[in-house]
């Protein structure tokens, strides 16, 4: 989505993690190159900034889930139009994704994740691989690719499951980057070949420009062909585990794809959707696509319009998450990680009254943005037993909080 200002661009994962790199698990065969970039380093914008800090700082926020989701629920599977757990029950997935994983700096913490999983309520977190040749994880997979392992262990170490997203848009051809998605999930899902945490998601968003329209067949054409070589990929390494696959039209044709499902166990289907932009109309299409049999997850969801202008639409926001809960739709909110200041940002990073909670994480309600506070009490909603007893309430969604 279009970003109304800047945001950082190099990803440098925290030392706090003591954990080792990921890529001494590979055989040299498989491991990025180790000679250096000669492309020119990217500078950081210079970045203005109106502080939106409430008089006085908040307490911190403080653990309410205790339990452990991967812990209790193990493998998981999909069952016709739902996900299960080891145990065959239903199990639905909640949490937040990240912004583009160029855009996130060292944002991604075990102390963010442990805050994620412990004080919002997350069993899962979506790690959003973006960027084309120019920028992100295509210019220089060297340098994304261990980051992106250790926030899967940093999950996994916390009990919790982990989307890994490849969001590479194409510009011409739908195969473009297919070499590279194939090369990426190959090698990812030989380290995690068996964990039960990770879930692999192969484009909610292929096309790359919005003026370009819909693609005539473009599911059958484009997307189903590129998915079903990468699925063949992964199921190498990892044969058990859920492969989440973008529907076309930008993810809302989902209700179009129920006749021509991709041959196979446990593949789910991505929508995207944004309150603002996407009403009724688009809640039938995801109904429909349910009542067809289509296990739906809504990977990436923003309260706001879908190119993070137009406003905070609580109500329309209301009536999905509604039909999420009614349906046993998966869901993760788009987006935290970032100091963009654009609507969907669930924080404000870029918040000076709050610089060690930036760092520390268990963040304060005056860094959260009324969008993170409506998502962090949907996703404390099955937990409010809990925080009645431990005295730690989900803050409520109020018109007084800032908002972005």
């Amino acid at each position: 989505m279009n970003k109304l200002a800047y945001g950082m661009s190099v990803f440098i994962l925290s030392g706090a993690l003591l954990l080792s790199s990921c890529s001494t698990n590979l055989g040299p065969e498989t491991l990025p190159s180790t000679t250096p970039s000669t492309e020119p380093t990217e500078t950081e914008p210079e970045v203005t900034v109106t502080t939106l800090a409430p008089e006085a700082t908040d307490p911190a926020s403080t653990p309410v889930v205790t339990e452990k989701a991967v812990e209790l629920n193990g493998r998981l599977k999909v069952k016709g139009a739902n996900i299960v757990n080891s145990q065959g029950k239903t199990f639905v997935l909640k949490g937040m994704s990240s912004y583009g994983i160029q855009d996130c700096s060292d944002f991604f913490t075990a102390e963010v994740i442990k805050t994620l999983a412990e004080d919002w309520g997350c069993n899962v977190i979506r790690i959003a691989i973006t960027g084309d040749a120019e920028t992100g994880y295509l210019k220089d997979p060297d340098k994304y690719f261990d980051p992106l392992c250790k926030i899967c262990d940093m999950c996994i170490n916390q009990g919790i499951y982990v989307i890994l997203d490849w969001n590479v848009e194409y510009e011409k051809a739908a195969n473009e980057n297919k070499a590279k998605a194939v090369d990426f999930f190959t090698r990812i899902s030989s380290i995690y070949s068996d964990s039960p945490n990770i879930l692999y998601e192969i484009e909610n968003n292929m096309i790359q420009t919005e003026e370009s329209g819909k693609i005539k067949d473009e599911w059958t054409k484009n997307i189903k062909p590129f998915a079903e070589d990468v699925i063949k990929a992964i199921r190498k390494n990892s044969p058990l585990s859920i492969v989440i696959v973008g529907a076309p039209d930008r993810g809302l044709g989902i209700d179009t794809i129920s006749k021509t499902k991709i041959k196979g166990d446990n593949i789910a289907y991505a929508c995207r959707i944004y309150s603002s932009t996407h009403g009724v109309e688009y809640r039938e299409k995801v109904q429909k696509a349910v009542k067809q049999g289509l296990c739906v997850f809504v990977t990436e969801w923003g309260l706001c319009s879908d190119n993070g202008e137009e406003g905070l639409n609580m109500g329309e926001s209301d009536s999905w998450s509604l039909l999420f809960e009614e349906n046993n739709i998966s869901w993760c909110n788009y987006a935290i990680g970032s100091n963009f200041i654009d609507e969907a940002n669930a924080l404000y990073l870029l918040n000076d009254k709050y610089t060690n909670e930036q760092k520390d994480a268990h963040w304060p309600d005056g860094i959260i943005t009324k969008s993170g506070l409506y998502v962090r009490k949907m996703l404390l909603k099955d937990y409010e037993t809990q925080d009645e007893t431990s005295g730690s309430e989900p803050s409520e969604t109020s018109e007084s909080a800032a908002t972005t």
